[in-house]
């Protein structure tokens, strides 16, 4: 009746939030939870449904288990095997993300609630899958710039805090009375390297990519964060007679920039697609084809 929702998924990294932020968080869950469904945090303040909400802590916070189940969170208590103190949660998260962009129907969402960068893969994972993927990031380090470079959109510590006392705009018979908040500037690609001045589109483009690749540690890279790297290329786009720099589709693309690079690992897939993940120079003089 008042428009579509986004249908997402909402995975909590409780240690991580609860450490840059405060108790507050624990006990303003409806609150901060109307400012995620109004998606204040959105520019496009598109309307979110979660469809599963779930948490993960270490068995330390099992205290605060009540008040997320009461409000329709799934938590889970992730302890690690072999030493006290330590949580688990971030394999669990991992494995849950997978697992729900396989098996929800209709999913266009997940968030992320962490900063903790070590989830930049996961994201290119689940936008492989044609997910929009949203995390958390810091102002103060750089974990927001980061995360507006790989993920589809962030929230921001400062403006999640303020959430926290989050109160739902009134609705009038002719609408929501709101001011929409300027959208986040996005990270500015790397730079090239010196004397690069003169270099062809497809030396930008084989440059953005090995840098986006070595970002993410070796992971693969999805197509999203492909196409994030080569936004300020030189006459790219993605269609047109002139698409994906003159290749005119993207795996046709890929696999010219891969032949370029030898610091670049190429896998394709029984389906036609592929993707490429950053192949270190040890390998690459160790001969190594993974």
């Amino acid at each position: 009746m008042f428009g579509r929702r986004k249908k997402c998924a909402l995975l909590i990294d409780f240690d991580n939030v609860l450490g840059m932020t405060s108790g507050e968080f624990t006990t303003s869950i409806a609150k901060w939870m109307e400012w995620l469904e109004d998606g204040a945090f959105d520019g496009d303040r598109l309307k979110r449904k979660f469809v599963i909400k779930r948490v993960y802590w270490n068995p330390l916070y099992d205290r605060y288990r009540d008040v997320f189940e009461a409000a329709g969170f799934e938590a889970f208590s992730c302890g690690a095997i072999a030493k006290s103190k330590k949580s688990s949660a971030d394999i669990v998260i991992t494995l849950d993300a997978v697992d729900i962009a396989a098996d929800t129907k209709g999913l266009q969402e997940i968030i992320l609630l962490t900063s903790d960068t070590d989830f930049v893969p996961v994201v290119n994972r689940l936008q492989e899958r044609e997910l929009e993927v949203v995390a958390m990031g810091h102002e103060q380090n750089p974990t927001a710039e980061v995360y507006r470079k790989y993920a589809d959109n962030v929230v921001l510590r400062n403006d999640f805090m303020d959430a926290f006392k989050y109160e739902r705009p009134k609705r009038k018979w002719f609408g929501l009375v709101r001011v929409k908040p300027p959208a986040p500037k996005p990270a500015p690609a790397p730079a090239l390297k010196p004397g690069a001045a003169n270099a062809t589109p497809m030396d930008q483009a084989a440059e953005r990519v090995v840098s986006a690749a070595q970002g993410v540690g070796g992971a693969m890279l999805s197509r999203k964060a492909v196409i994030l790297a080569l936004r300020d290329v030189t006459g790219f786009n993605t269609g047109g007679v002139s698409a994906w720099i003159g290749h005119g589709s993207y795996r046709k693309m890929l696999l010219a920039i891969a032949k370029m690079r030898s610091d670049l690992r190429l896998y394709a897939y029984r389906n036609g697609g592929v993707a490429v993940a950053y192949r270190a120079p040890e390998a690459v003089r160790n001969g190594s084809a993974g």
